[in-house]
C-alpha cells in the first residue's frame, strides 16, 4: 500500500516537471532563453513529454504491485530526469 502511494507521488513529481518543461519551449526561464537556441526548445519538448509519459505509465503500474515494473518506472525515470538536467547544462550562459 505504501508503495503506491509513493509511485504516485513519483508520478505526480514526474508530470509537474514534465509540463513545466513542456510549456517554457517558448519563454525564458531560470538562466535560460530556449527563444534563440532551437536546440534547447528540442530538448524541453522533448524531455517534457517524455517525463509525462512516464508519469502516466507510472500511475498505471502504481497500482498493479508489479515489482519489477516498479523498478523499471523508477530507474527511467531518475536516468531521464538526471539526463535532461544533464542537457540543460550545456547551454548554460
Amino acid at each position: 500500500m505504501l508503495i503506491s502511494i509513493l509511485m504516485v507521488v513519483f508520478s505526480i513529481l514526474l508530470g509537474t516537471i514534465g509540463i513545466y518543461l513542456y510549456r517554457h519551449q517558448q519563454r525564458p526561464f531560470l538562466l535560460f532563453d530556449p527563444t534563440n537556441q532551437p536546440a534547447l526548445q528540442e530538448l524541453l519538448r522533448i524531455g517534457g513529454i517524455a517525463l509525462c509519459l512516464m508519469a502516466v505509465i507510472a500511475f498505471v503500474i502504481a497500482w498493479t504491485h508489479v515489482t519489477i515494473l516498479i523498478c523499471i518506472i523508477l530507474l527511467l525515470g531518475c536516468f531521464t530526469t538526471t539526463g535532461i538536467l544533464i542537457g540543460l547544462t550545456h547551454f548554460m550562459p
